[in-house]
């Protein structure tokens, strides 16, 4: 794994392809070490990658050119998920995530929904779906201690978790470190990344807006009572600083190499995660004196050793992703896609409205929502004419991938919250934001159609 990461540093900062061939071998060699966590979505995953690759070998006789593209793009995402563990690792070793934590899931009713939605939406820059390891029990706990009726505990245990899982959600159509915008960078030209965030920022700003309504007028009928035990939480200002200091650390660094080495805001982001860990491990230790860097390199030692393994599994499901994303779109005929564009004409809005909503009922196949980016990516990228504005078009795409993780029982996020909680995927996603999700794609489309000028 720290091999893979090197050679795509070193091939991504030096254009090599040797550096990049070595990055293509770690990531095979990868696969083979990985045998013993293959289960049932592994076997299905590489079922398709064989089958689709057969299929453009015997049926399409497509060019080799192509399979070496989608496993480079396997490789990449590989390489990029494991750069951005070791943030996540570096998080769950820090005091400062959980004091935020605690803070947030013990917020009055009136405030909780915003609180736990905005702290997940800003926290998950850094921490990933380890935000949703950390407060998931914190929930529980606190709900344990309010010690109310099981019916009034069970409705506010939804609430919580609901903005949980929204707030994460919605991360990725805005959060530098998410896994959409990287895929779709890859793949479109033109994209202003800076721009992107501004426009993601105000869809999840709307939708926050339009859940926290939906919210309260869904519990409108709820008891208003307040424990008798609940304590006054002070705000963790050190805290939060420190939080703050970290993220503006990572986007001031993330920048600062790309401007540097004249290269995308993706590079910058390869290279600012190690140092950025090193960091905020040093700035852990920083109190041990002439023992600090001791104890940060074993520290980063134990992350890499032991801590990355653990992220197997998530790799392997994420490269045959990307790799059947890429391959598939190579088999969709663009010229037909150009001319059913053509044909069916609409206006900008609907055609993004339309983009975000399509990666909804594909999630329902069990398929990585990567996936559908990267296929979708693919196609838009191959266009002789891109029918929309890039930057919006890589921003539906992220947006239907929000959509995809409150709707579908089959996402990661989805499976997660039910492993820790007990709780049904489909009462989690089908069971309690049909509504949102249906109220969120309304929102998008009033979005769109502001961003677009009404064209």
């Amino acid at each position: 794994m720290i091999l893979l990461m090197l050679m795509t540093l070193l091939s991504r900062a030096t254009d090599s392809v040797y550096f990049e061939l070595a990055s293509d071998a770690s990531a095979a060699v990868l696969y083979f070490l990985c045998w013993r966590l293959i289960k049932w979505r592994e076997v299905y995953l590489l079922s398709v990658c064989a089958g689709l690759t057969a299929l453009a070998f015997f049926v399409f006789d497509m060019p080799l050119a192509v399979y070496g593209a989608a496993f480079a793009q396997a490789s990449f995402l590989m390489a990029f998920l494991l750069l951005l563990a070791l943030l996540h690792e570096t998080a769950m070793t820090s005091p400062t995530i959980s004091e935020c934590g605690h803070y947030l899931t013990k917020q009055p009713p009136k405030q909780r929904y915003l609180a736990i939605f905005s702290g997940t939406n800003l926290m998950s820059v850094l921490f990933n779906l380890g935000i949703v390891s950390l407060l998931t029990p914190l929930i529980k706990k606190g709900l344990e201690d309010e010690k109310a009726e099981s019916a009034i505990t069970a409705l506010r245990e939804r609430r919580q978790l609901t903005a949980m899982l929204r707030g994460f959600a919605w991360g990725v159509v805005w959060s530098p470190t998410a896994m959409a915008p990287l895929a779709v960078m890859e793949l479109i030209d033109g994209i202003s990344r800076e721009l992107w965030t501004v426009y993601g920022l105000v869809c999840t700003g709307a939708v926050l807006c339009v859940g926290w309504m939906e919210d309260i007028w869904r519990f409108r009928k709820l008891q208003r009572t307040a424990p008798a035990n609940r304590a006054h939480i002070t705000f963790p200002k050190a805290a939060f600083l420190r939080f703050m200091l970290v993220l503006v650390s990572l986007f001031s660094v993330t920048m600062t190499v790309s401007i540097l080495a004249d290269d995308t805001i993706v590079f910058g982001l390869l290279v600012a995660c190690p140092l950025i860990m090193l960091g905020w491990l040093t700035a852990q230790n920083w109190d041990k004196g002439q023992a600090a860097m001791g104890a940060t390199m074993r520290q980063a030692w134990h992350i890499c050793h032991n801590q990355l393994p653990h992220n197997g599994r998530i790799i392997f499901a994420l490269s045959a992703s990307g790799y059947i994303g890429k391959i598939s779109a190579e088999m969709v005929p663009i010229e037909f896609v150009a001319m059913l564009i053509d044909r069916f004409a609409m206006p900008d809005f609907l055609f993004l409205t339309f983009m975000s909503f399509i990666m909804v009922p594909f999630s329902f196949l069990g398929v990585s929502p990567i996936m559908m980016a990267v296929f979708f990516g693919s196609i838009l990228g191959a266009l002789p004419v891109l029918p929309v504005n890039p930057t919006l078009a890589a921003l539906a795409i992220s947006s239907g991938w929000a959509l995809s993780m409150t709707t579908s029982p089959f996402a990661t996020l989805v499976l997660l919250i039910s492993n820790l909680n007990g709780t049904r995927p489909s009462k989690l996603s089908l069971g309690w934001n049909t509504g949102f999700s249906a109220l969120a794609l309304a929102t998008l489309s009033v979005v769109f159609f502001i961003l677009t000028g009404g064209q």
